[in-house]
């Protein structure tokens, strides 16, 4: 018989998967984007593109 922490252990297993495969995502989509706009995918890296990105939200 299968217990509750297994059961936990389990969800939070998928869990994690999941939030990598979309920190993955978030990287390679985020490349490919800098590439697809003519620039250098590695300034995607650049802590004057976040600036920029966050500066939209204020």
């Amino acid at each position: 018989m299968k217990t509750d922490s297994h059961h936990a252990r389990k969800v939070l297993k998928h869990v994690l998967i999941v939030l990598i495969a979309a920190f993955l995502a978030l990287l390679i989509g985020g490349m490919a984007g800098m590439a697809l706009g003519g620039q250098n995918p590695f300034r995607f890296f650049d802590p004057a593109t976040w600036q920029h990105v966050f500066s939209f939200w204020h």
